[in-house]
């Protein structure tokens, strides 16, 4: 290839082409990128037989040569070039975990690697290109990561050639990290969301014309809930789009030239018609992919007839076609029936005082009815142009991208996109409109996408807690886990104890957590229960293990979705056996249930169960019974009969429990009311013994649940939630921390929680009970505080792990802190906290501070010495709120023109006394302060102020409105725009916000701070000096220069620093609530005459403390 014509097209076509040897990949790639210079030959020397030791490993992985052919000089370690020979019965895909371990063993002894990867047989088509690089030292072998391209014809190729021409575009400054951002798989799936999320905002606005019709008797009703409805859609394409990989879907279907032959008068660009998305894509979803190919009863797929007028698996559209009914049954007949619910028809019938009803949630219809303004009554109505508008349309963004079935790992990355791409785009899309407002806010729902390498770990942390944490357990999650004979019972015991854990997310958003626990539990049973089909268990694990609940609908559908798509993962089409060898996939309406798993209902008698008298518990068990057998149910009839059988038992259950007093009668009618078979409904209670038949707890629950003020939205969810007995329920708190309490009710006795959440309980005032209840009622085991280093990528927020059982707490809490200084430990996090570790004992509800050994040394000098200043005789007090301070904050000039303004001498004098001097937070410097010549009205409540008195004050507050400056939180328009009153108090409309009833005390000398910032500040300010709030005041008296020496002192800074709260963006918050605590010495009222470079030498020996010590507080600061 020459230099000068490289291009995305020359790249693609290389890389889209057969194997063609290590040389060819080197001139045509590697010289045009790195220069031949830079290339230094190794003349083919083969590992294997350098290494003897590693070619069982190879025999076993099936990898038949490995040759070092050369490297490139790319800085301090050269970039090695291995070619890889595979055997042609090895299947690569099939045989990941075996590839890695070798692997890993070639990598001990380098630090970066290109390799690729062919089969012996040249004919076979398909290569892998893979990037492995390794941070850090060559011993740390767990820090390697590799990228792999699928490369070779049919792969589309144009990720990887835009991939090597940045590389290319870069080539005068390439270093290893241009090479890793590159093949970075993070940098492809923003990408892809970003194409993603403007096509939604398209499909969602008017101009797209796509409408889905609900209730038909209603003519505008056709848009409501759209969101939801195109977020399904792209569900179920997405999904087609994956299986597509293993070959299950033709892609002919996707092909506009191949449909303008099929489908009359097809336009591929109309913004009116949707020929394809009824003919195709609906015939697809409910007449293939939700039909067999024949059922038990010997029905085959065909069109509908008349006298079949509701049934939702048949095709229809016949009219659509310019091919006749059997061309287009053919058409599909090479799809397997794949069942699961995913394309479950949503359409529904129902009758009330005789009248049908139709609700068309999916508008699958053959009913060609329309309103008056020609819109469907019954069918959904997609343009085609969404789909295949150049460059915007969805097939067109999906063309553009690689796609691969298989979930990469942290270490093992195919530079494509995946199925967590579907957590992460989901996860975005449901966060992106608020159900209530439509507003199109990322974080209204307060939930943000794990990443992956978190995930793991929290994972890992909780099956080995469950397991029993000691080496043996711990060995089973190691990457260098190898097969023990002599330990063959210990691992039938760990399987057998694998296979029982019941797991909860109560807030599984697009199933992050349970998909990292199907994937690690399967590897862990795959490694010590090597003979088990990989298929069978991952429905074993699915069926007995995992459970979830999210409060919207769809994320319970998109949780069910990645299931499918693990399982189908794992199968081979194959046309010589029936469904082409592709087994029917479970019915998880059981297992992912919609609901509000923050309500319980509230059993009569506490000390027993729903089921307790014998015939309940024969009823419990039918239905335990008819639950199993809908798992596996195939035929939309038998799925349908089951159902009914359920519904029929729920109905006597809860006769039974009534009878029996163990519900109130509303309650009882509420569980009786729900269906987990409805896929649009979500249930104002979470019960996990009525929704699951798991009657003692679990023994996992995990998750990450939604960070919402309760507060929020005038409080709606602090009502909704007060009366529901949580302990750790705070008006101004979070719902992450009813989450905690609730996860523990759901717990066994000795089960074990892990969340990620917010930080903020550790040391906020409204995590008091929080922390409290952490303290008596748990073990907490594991804290990791994520102290300034962002994990999640759409919130500011700081995070923390917390890992509790449910049992006495033993006061020894495994602790870890990450900072800016080491945030890539995020990536390791195994290995950081066992270099890192701390033990800390959290017996109180005080603030929760993780400290090292050096730490906990200082904080017990320190208040072993002092007093806390709430046991000082002194005040503390918030600065001053206005509501308003644009109008009773001015300045000098302003105050000039009012004071001139005045009409007599006492007016004047009046005036001037009512407006001080004031000061801003930012105006503190240390020891200081310089005043910005801003000026208060200061109109106190608490004075009872006579606003007549003051006519040229007046006056100047009437200038913005008496509708601004009103206290009663209404809205008003005033010419034609909205003006919000002040929040609503009992206060007068020309009086400050708060009473100020304190206000004497600015007129004594205070000590001044700064609420928040990345280096506090204190000063003395002298009497008549005002502060606007957030910023607070000490009014100390005779303590006062005492107090302002310790607070300006190294050991005052650093105990600031250590606990304090943080904001998102890593500036301390200093509350009066966290100030109070600060134990001070008396012994420092001797410090009063010292100069202030004398003051840290003398708190240093009033403290004890050591040099050591000295040294480690003032790098702290």
């Amino acid at each position: 290839m020459n230099m000068e014509t490289l291009s995305i097209e020359t790249l693609k076509g290389f890389l889209s082409s057969q194997y063609k040897g290590w040389s060819s990949f080197v001139d045509n790639i590697i010289f045009p990128i790195f220069g031949e210079d830079k290339f230094e030959s190794l003349s083919e020397t083969e590992l294997l037989e350098n290494n003897p030791e590693e070619k069982p490993l190879a025999e076993a992985t099936g990898i038949c040569s490995i040759k070092q052919v050369g490297q490139i000089d790319i800085g301090v370690q050269p970039l090695q070039i291995f070619d890889v020979t595979v055997n042609d019965r090895v299947m690569m895909e099939r045989n990941r975990v075996n590839i890695q371990r070798l692997i890993r063993k070639v990598m001990e002894n380098y630090s970066s690697a290109f390799m690729l990867f062919h089969y012996e047989n040249d004919t076979r088509w398909d290569w892998r290109f893979t990037f492995c690089h390794k941070k850090g030292s060559q011993k740390e072998v767990t820090d390697s990561k590799r990228y792999t391209f699928l490369l070779g014809p049919g792969q589309s190729c144009r990720t990887a050639a835009n991939n090597f021409n940045k590389l290319y575009e870069n080539r005068d400054t390439l270093d290893m990290s241009k090479i890793e951002e590159a093949f970075s798989v993070e940098a492809l799936t923003k990408q892809f969301y970003r194409d993603l999320f403007e096509w939604y905002q398209w499909a969602v606005s008017d101009a797209s014309n796509i409408t889905f019709p609900n209730d038909t008797a209603i003519e505008d009703d056709d848009r409501d809930d759209i969101e939801k409805k195109i977020i399904r859609m792209i569900t179920r394409i997405m999904f087609v789009w994956f299986i597509k990989q293993k070959e299950l879907v033709p892609n002919r279907i996707f092909d506009a030239d191949f449909l303008s032959t099929i489908l009359k008068d097809f336009d591929p660009y109309s913004k009116t018609e949707g020929n394809y998305y009824n003919a195709i894509l609906q015939n697809l979803f409910f007449g293939t992919l939700n039909r067999a190919i024949k059922d038990e009863n010997g029905n085959t797929r065909k069109f509908a007839s008349s006298s079949k007028r509701d049934v939702k698996t048949l095709y229809r559209y016949a009219e659509l076609f310019s091919i006749c009914e059997q061309e287009v049954i053919n058409l599909f007949a090479e799809v397997p029936f794949l069942n699961g619910g995913l394309f479950e028809c949503l359409d529904k019938t129902r009758y009330s005082d005789g009248v049908e009803l139709c609700y068309n949630f999916d508008g699958f219809s053959r009913n060609d009815a329309r309103f008056a303004d020609g819109r469907f009554k019954h069918r959904a109505v997609v343009p085609n142009n969404l789909f295949f508008a150049p460059e915007t349309g969805l097939i067109s963004i999906l063309s553009r991208y690689n796609f691969t079935i298989e979930e990469n790992t942290p270490e093992e990355q195919q530079v494509a996109l995946d199925p967590e791409l579907l957590g992460k785009v989901f996860e975005n899309l449901l966060g992106a409109y608020n159900p209530e407002t439509r507003a199109t806010a990322r974080n209204q729902s307060g939930s943000f996408y794990t990443p992956r390498e978190i995930v793991n770990y929290m994972v890992d942390e909780s099956l080995i807690a469950y397991l029993g944490n000691n080496d043996f357990v711990r060995s089973l999650f190691g990457s260098d886990f190898s097969f023990d004979e002599a330990k063959t019972e210990e691992y039938k015991k760990t399987a057998e104890r694998l296979k029982c854990v019941k797991i909860l997310d109560p807030a599984c958003g697009s199933g992050a957590f349970p998909m990292g626990l199907l994937n690690r539990v399967v590897e862990i049973l795959e490694r010590i229960s090597p003979d088990e089909n990989v298929y069978d268990l991952k429905l074993l694990v699915i069926e007995n293990c995992l459970y979830g609940s999210d409060i919207q609908s769809i994320a319970a559908q998109i949780t069910k979705l990645r299931f499918f798509i693990s399982l189908i993962c794992d199968c081979d089409k194959d046309a010589s056996k029936p469904n082409f060898g592709i087994p029917t996939l479970p019915n998880l309406e059981t297992k992912f249930v919609s609901a509000n798993t923050l309500i319980a209902k509230k059993k009569r008698d506490l000390q027993g169960n729903l089921f307790e008298n014998p015939e309940i518990e024969q009823t419990k068990r039918k239905l335990a019974e008819i639950r199993h057998k809908h798992f596996s149910a195939k035929s939309a009839s038998t799925k349908y009969r089951l159902r009914k059988e359920d519904e029929e038992l729920r109905g006597e259950l809860i006769n039974l429990l009534s009878d029996d007093n163990g519900f109130a009668q509303d309650d009882a009618k509420q569980l009786a009311k729900w269906n987990p078979y409805d896929q649009n409904d979500t249930s104002s209670f979470f019960d996990p013994e009525w929704m699951f038949g798991v009657a003692d707890g679990f023994d996992i629950v995990i998750g990450n649940p939604p960070y919402i003020q309760l507060q929020n939205n005038s409080g709606e969810l602090a009502k909704l939630y007060e009366d529901c007995g949580y302990s750790t329920f705070a008006r101004t708190g979070d719902i992450y921390c009813l989450f905690y309490e609730r996860g523990w009710q759901l717990l066994k006795e000795g089960g074990y929680l892990c969340y990620i959440t917010s930080n903020k309980w550790m040391r906020a005032g409204y995590g008091d009970k929080t922390r409290g209840f952490f303290a008596n009622k748990t073990n907490p085991m594991l804290l990791i505080d994520f102290a300034g280093v962002k994990i999640f990528e759409s919130a500011t927020v700081d995070t923390n792990i917390l890992l509790f059982s449910r049992s006495d707490n033993l006061h020894k809490t495994l602790c870890a802190v990450t900072n800016k200084q080491n945030k890539d430990s995020v990536n390791n996090l195994s290995d950081f906290v066992r270099q890192q570790d701390t033990i800390c004992d959290f017996s109180t509800s005080d603030s929760w501070v993780v400290l090292s050994p050096i730490e906990q040394s200082i904080k017990k000098k320190i208040e072993a010495v002092g007093t806390p200043l709430k046991d000082w005789d002194i005040q503390i007090n918030y600065g001053i709120k206005t509501g308003c301070n644009e109008a009773f904050i001015i300045s000098t000039e302003k105050r000039k023109e009012i004071l001139d303004n005045c009409q007599t001498e006492d007016e004047r004098k009046r005036t001037a006394e009512l407006i001080r001097p004031i000061l801003r937070g930012r105006d503190i410097k240390r020891y200081g302060y310089e005043w910005a010549e801003l000026w208060l009205i200061a109109t106190f409540p608490s004075r009872h102020y006579n606003i007549d008195e003051y006519p040229a004050v007046k006056q100047y507050l009437l200038s913005f409105g008496i509708e601004r400056l009103e206290q009663t939180g209404k809205i008003h328009i005033v010419n034609g725009e909205k003006v919000k009153a002040r929040k609503r108090t009992s206060n007068k409309w020309f009086e400050t916000q708060d009473s100020i009833s304190y206000w004497d005390l600015f007129f004594q000398p205070h000590i001044c701070w700064k609420a928040v910032g990345r280096n506090l500040a204190f000063a003395l300010v002298e009497s008549g000096v005002f502060l606007t709030a957030p910023a607070s005041f000490i009014s100390g008296g005779k303590y006062n220069e005492t107090i302002l020496n310790y607070l300006c002192s190294n050991v005052g800074t650093y105990f600031i620093y250590k606990n304090s709260d943080t904001t998102g963006a890593g500036d301390i918050m200093l509350n009066i609530q966290s100030l109070i605590k600060f134990p001070i010495p008396a012994r420092l009222l001797e410090t009063n005459e010292l100069s202030h470079s004398d003051i840290n030498e003398k708190i240093y020996t009033i403290y004890g403390f050591t040099n050591t010590e000295i040294e480690y507080i003032e790098s702290q600061i």
